[in-house]
């Protein structure tokens, strides 16, 4: 069964793990193609989500340095190729000007066989950028080349602390995104509302939900908060000083906490009966914590998987 169809079948589970293209100078694409195989040994995912990354001064200085990377559609083309599992590319979309964009959507399809975009805006409302907007391009793709010879399958990406999401998501959805993936969480509450706004804004308007995918990531290090911290994700103080008691024990309570975020998510959709699909994006974060990503992915997986044969939420 294809990404896409999987997406689109609400009671059907969904995981992605997402990775980083490697250093292109040290020539690792090879081996990071037999991570994944060594990943896919160990346990079952349905896409790898393959971000880009960019520095935006609006984020202040880079806590961890920027390494020169293997373009995302160059390292999502050979692991289909070589691994056998979709691929899902990040695209940011406001950096280059719409026909530039349109060229490299175009090139994605046809010269690396990818079908499974995120598109990814900018980082503040308030600055201009060159390029289109997500809900620009995601119409440009849906009612321009879709309805043509190409067939491209669109997520969007979803923050839940920002002001009316459930408008946004609502919006995207309407322009051709059919799945979100979310900032990396470390706290349930703001989910928890944005799943229950979003479930009643697509009731009112009669509409059905997109589905949206849950992530996480395992810290190991007062670097990896930093890092995350620079992205933008929220880490509640007490969550913090939960993961600063101990920094040997440090990667096993980010498991525990998000563990415990996607049961209180799980429940509060069973016991509002919001039904909004989800599903899981596990991400590392960083190279050296791939292992304890693995072993957060296979847990919350378990969660996750029964979660899905229990619920009637999406019968």
């Amino acid at each position: 069964m294809r990404f896409r169809d999987k997406v689109r079948k609400a009671k059907r589970p969904v995981v992605a793990y997402e990775i980083l293209p490697p250093r292109e100078k040290d020539g690792t694409l090879n081996s990071y193609a037999e991570k994944i195989s060594s990943l896919l040994s160990q346990t079952h995912i349905d896409a790898i989500n393959i971000p880009e990354v960019h520095d935006e001064d609006a984020r202040g200085v880079r806590p961890v340095k920027n390494l020169e990377r293997a373009k995302a559609r160059e390292f999502g083309k050979l692991l289909q190729d070589n691994v056998g599992i979709e691929v899902i590319v990040n695209r940011v979309t406001v950096h280059q000007e719409l026909d530039y964009q349109k060229n490299w959507i175009k090139e994605t399809f046809y010269d690396y066989d990818i079908e499974n975009l995120i598109l990814v805006g900018g980082e503040k409302n308030d600055i201009k950028y060159i390029g289109p907007s997500v809900n620009e391009t995601s119409e440009y793709i849906t009612r321009d080349l879709n309805i043509g010879k190409f067939d491209i399958f669109c997520g969007g990406i979803t923050i839940p602390s920002r002001k009316i999401e459930s408008e946004r998501l609502l919006r995207k959805g309407s322009n051709g995104i059919e799945f979100f993936t979310s900032q990396v969480l470390y706290d349930s509450k703001k989910t928890m509302k944005l799943l229950e706004y979003y479930h009643n804004l697509c009731k009112k308007n009669k509409v059905l939900p997109r589905r949206i995918l849950l992530s996480f990531a395992p810290v190991s290090s007062q670097e990896n908060i930093n890092f995350l911290k620079w992205l933008g994700v929220e880490i509640p103080v007490e969550t913090e000083k939960r993961l600063k008691q101990d920094d040997s024990k440090m990667s096993d309570e980010s498991l525990i906490i998000a563990s415990e975020i996607l049961n209180d998510i799980l429940a509060n959709n069973e016991k509002l009966g919001i039904q909004v699909p989800v599903g899981l994006n596990i991400e590392h974060i960083m190279s050296y914590n791939f292992q304890t990503s693995i072993n957060m992915l296979q847990e919350l997986s378990k969660i996750y998987r029964k979660f899905c044969i229990k619920t009637s939420l999406y019968d």
